[in-house]
């Protein structure tokens, strides 16, 4: 089993491992990573940071997600998240991913919305295919994906 966990030294390696990108009607996310687990770390790391303030996520709650291995992963994630955000409000702080029976299983930890706490910067509604890819950069991956605001 493979685990990642949320890396300061990933933050002095590349940034913060994202830059959001605007695009006409959308809001596009390049997202680095030196593997699946990294991308999707970083990938929900940039879609909260558009949601609010991610300094303001307690850690209380624990979600899993459970996801096959493909390319397409990033996107099912990112849109899994999105939907634990619309139905329970939960805003995930952490991420720990792991590689069990040949699936992904990321434990999401967090706290549900706190209107007092937590400002609402934009809402996404979702994740999208539209331009999606995952390109080889050196020795980093890079995704790219677009958000339906």
């Amino acid at each position: 089993m493979v685990v990642i966990h949320n890396d300061d030294k990933m933050a002095s390696v590349y940034g913060t491992g994202f830059r959001i990108v605007e695009h006409e009607a959308d809001t596009g996310l390049e997202i680095y990573g030196r593997n699946l687990f990294e991308l999707l770390n970083h990938g929900s790391t940039a879609l909260f940071s558009l949601i609010t303030d991610p300094a303001t996520i307690e850690l209380h709650v624990t979600k899993e997600i459970t996801l096959d291995i493909e390319e397409e992963s990033l996107v099912v994630f990112l849109n899994e998240l999105l939907y634990l955000w619309d139905t329970e409000k939960f805003l995930p702080g952490r991420f720990s991913v792991s590689k069990e029976r040949g699936r992904l299983v990321v434990h999401a930890t967090g706290e549900i919305f706190d209107p007092g706490r937590h400002p609402v910067k934009k809402e996404v509604k979702a994740a999208t295919y539209h331009k999606f890819s995952i390109q080889q950069q050196g020795d980093l991956l890079k995704a790219t994906i677009f958000l339906d605001i």
